[in-house]
């Protein structure tokens, strides 16, 4: 009889150390699965109204709250935002230092070689001419630029694609441009136009050339877009951000699709930007 008790109490203590491991097993399964991922991202600290630092010393603007409503959708990830210089930035990409890059970026074959790219864009940007005031008129496209003095671009950017296109398809019309690094902020770049350093500057027009232009009194032309292109979140190139880079698609399509993203548009930029996205 006592053998038969004791059979049963070791029966009893194997089923509940079998419950106890049951128990943690599925305690661990659901941290595993409720686990947060920290993205840290690169954007722009002095882009006004693309991203910049708020009266509150927040970053906002178009891009972080863009970024703030993918947030939103992703449950496994959560953006950590950075302010950093244009060459910071991609250097950190680079390194791996910073997983995304948001900065208005325009794709050129280096970009889509080096990260990885979303399938859907963050919304077209217009390419522009920011001339010097007694310009109006004879500057106004691309094929007025032979012969001007043009503001140095960043090597590795849309605009250095653009003109290098445009030399390739104008072989007797060439516009002449040294390269320079991206650091410069476009309120000097802005300056050096208006005080005839240059004639002209080839740029992006979403990061608030206009404000700086009515603030400090320039006298700048500015010309119809010359070129709409898509920008994109850079992502830096690893097997761990694949997911994230699919991820980020779908819930771009879905912001677009929902009118989150032509929302932010008319509050940073004044227009949706989407009528100009193919």
């Amino acid at each position: 009889m006592k053998k038969l008790l004791l059979l049963v109490s070791f029966a009893a203590v194997l089923l509940v150390l079998a419950a106890c491991g049951g128990e943690e097993e599925s305690t661990e399964g659901a941290e595993e699965s409720g686990e947060v991922r920290t993205v840290e991202v690169a954007v722009s600290s002095s882009s006004r109204p693309l991203s910049y630092v708020g009266d509150d010393g927040e970053l906002t603007g178009y891009e972080p709250e863009l970024l703030r409503a993918i947030d939103e959708k992703l449950e496994g990830y959560e953006f950590n935002m950075e302010g950093a210089s244009d060459s910071a930035g991609e250097i950190g990409l680079d390194t791996g230092q910073y997983d995304m890059l948001a900065q208005g970026l325009i794709l050129s074959p280096e970009r889509e070689e080096s990260y990885l790219i979303p399938d859907e864009s963050n919304g077209p940007s217009l390419m522009k001419i920011f001339a010097t005031g007694d310009q109006e008129g004879e500057i106004e496209s691309l094929d007025d630029l032979p012969g001007k003095n043009i503001v140095p671009v960043t090597p590795t950017g849309g605009v250095y694609n653009l003109l290098n296109s445009y030399n390739e398809e104008h072989p007797d019309n060439q516009i002449e441009f040294d390269t320079s690094d991206g650091g410069i902020p476009t309120s000097d770049r802005l300056q050096e136009v208006n005080d005839g350093v240059y004639d002209a500057l080839v740029h992006p027009s979403n990061l608030g050339q206009q404000k700086i232009i009515e603030e400090a009194g320039l006298d700048i032309h500015v010309t119809e877009p010359v070129e709409i292109n898509p920008t994109y979140f850079l992502i830096h190139d690893s097997e761990e951000n694949a997911e994230l880079r699919d991820e980020l698609s779908e819930a771009l399509a879905e912001l677009k699709e929902e009118g989150t993203v032509s929302e932010l548009s008319n509050e940073f930029y004044g227009e949706d930007i989407l009528q100009y996205e193919e």
